[in-house]
């Protein structure tokens, strides 16, 4: 299962591996500090489409998708469909460092896995 939490947020023994996915880095005192497994920066949007929904909130749909067109022509799709099978057993979190808990990066990210899913083994 995966799950959405602001990286600020306590960490619960079911979180699972709780993975950093915004486009900039996090310290590593923030880092033992929240309890982050991994920092996968790379997985994030593009800089410059992270920057612009920074500055536009409100622009959460266009965000999203052209998000999810990275996401689907990027070189880590392969990554996040083994991701999207491993979820099917294992329990992941997606931290994210945005104000709004619907729309960010994480969330995003979990609804492309999510349709990722569909595409999933079932044992």
């Amino acid at each position: 299962m995966i799950r959405v939490k602001h990286f600020l947020d306590t960490p619960e023994p079911d979180d699972g591996h709780r993975l950093w996915i915004e486009s900039i880095g996090l310290t590593r005192d923030l880092q033992q500090l929240c309890d982050v497994h991994h920092v996968l920066p790379h997985l994030g949007p593009p800089m410059k489409l992270w920057l612009w929904f920074n500055h536009h909130p409100e622009g959460y749909e266009y965000f999203r998708g052209q998000y999810h067109q990275h996401l689907a022509s990027g070189a880590y799709r392969e990554a996040l469909q083994e991701l999207a099978n491993a979820a099917m057993k294992e329990n992941f979190t997606l931290l994210h460092g945005g104000d709004n808990p619907q729309q960010n990066t994480a969330t995003a990210l979990h609804e492309f896995i999510s349709e990722l899913q569909a595409y999933s083994p079932r044992d």
